[in-house]
């Protein structure tokens, strides 16, 4: 994620994996927080998601 249009696709396409309740998004420490339901998605959900829309996410340890 490097500009505000990255931010913008990140947002409107990840707001339809199930169960996401908020996402927070930082350009400058390129950087998304998302708050979801376990029990409606998971981590490989995102990891897909994200795939489908061209990026690679890293789970924070």
């Amino acid at each position: 994620m490097h500009c505000s249009g990255c931010e913008t696709r990140i947002k409107q396409n990840i707001r339809f994996v199930k169960g996401v309740k908020k996402i927070d998004t930082s350009v400058a420490q390129q950087k998304v927080t998302i708050v979801y339901n376990g029990t409606q998605s998971n981590y490989n959900d995102f990891v897909k998601a994200f795939g489908k829309i061209g990026y690679e996410i890293k789970r924070k340890k």
